[in-house]
């Protein structure tokens, strides 16, 4: 389950909270219309990342869930 959870805090945090998927689009000179599937997509980037999470230790889902948990409360809160 933290494995679950860990996947999408990183992914909102990622789309939503640092919106790196802009970033990335401004540096290469993409118009902001065009999709970068799966990391303008919170969805879909959480997917690949449980995925990829499975396939890892146990400690580091929950490192990734602490470190963009906190993030993620700290959005809300403000």
């Amino acid at each position: 389950m933290i494995t679950v959870l860990a996947a999408f805090l990183f992914a909102y945090y990622f789309v939503n909270v640092a919106k790196i998927p802009y970033i990335i689009k401004k540096i290469w000179g993409i118009p902001f219309e065009k999709r970068m599937k799966p990391f303008d997509c919170a969805t879909c980037l959480s997917v690949w990342c449980a995925v990829i999470l499975f396939f890892l230790p146990i400690e580091i889902s929950t490192f990734i869930a602490v470190i963009f948990g906190a993030g993620f409360l700290g959005q809300k809160i403000k």
